[in-house]
């Protein structure tokens, strides 16, 4: 498992041009061919987060002052699990006809580029910030534009994205604290 989590990175040059290629060649309607890009634009975004560990790396000495905020396993599990999951998850939905429920992949990827761009006029540069406008601005463009739900329905996923930020945002306060103290 620490091969994984120290390597999970390498999966992306596989499958973000497998996984763009099901989307751009599947016979879908276009606002679940555009939520099923989400990954392949995740994929994308992480490998400028996560080449060489620049983001952890970044959040460790530069938001948190030289503490361990993040860890590899941490990184892994954000990334993988819970980021492909999502958008696996987004791209069902969209698939089902829930496109209530795929704007969560949606918000989550809206969020996280607000995140970084915010972050800019803090820290400067960060890892993510170019894929933030190069390529989450205009794919969550598009599939706002594609996909027509209820004020609620919006509300709710940008909801549930907030919750995900702030958790992630939690655990990393917490456990650079429980370093300070140890």
């Amino acid at each position: 498992m620490g091969l994984l989590i120290r390597r999970w990175l390498w999966l992306t040059f596989a499958l973000a041009p497998l996984s763009a290629a099901v989307a751009v060649l599947a016979h879908w309607p276009l606002p679940v061919r555009l939520v099923a890009l989400l990954t392949p634009a995740y994929m994308l975004h992480q490998i400028e987060e996560h080449w060489g560990d620049r983001f952890r790396t970044f959040v460790n000495t530069r938001v948190f002052g030289g503490r361990e905020a993040l860890t590899e396993a941490a990184v892994f599990v954000i990334n993988v699990p819970l980021v492909w999951g999502l958008n696996l998850g987004a791209w069902w939905f969209a698939l089902t006809g829930r496109f209530d429920l795929a704007l969560i992949g949606l918000y989550m990827m809206l969020v996280n580029a607000v995140v970084h761009v915010l972050g800019v006029a803090r820290f400067g540069y960060n890892p993510g910030v170019a894929t933030s406008f190069l390529v989450f601005a205009p794919l969550s463009a598009a599939i706002l534009v594609e996909t027509h739900e209820t004020l609620s329905a919006h509300l709710f996923a940008l909801g549930v994205a907030l919750i995900g930020h702030a958790a992630i945002v939690l655990y990393a306060v917490l456990h650079a604290r429980r370093e300070r103290t140890a």
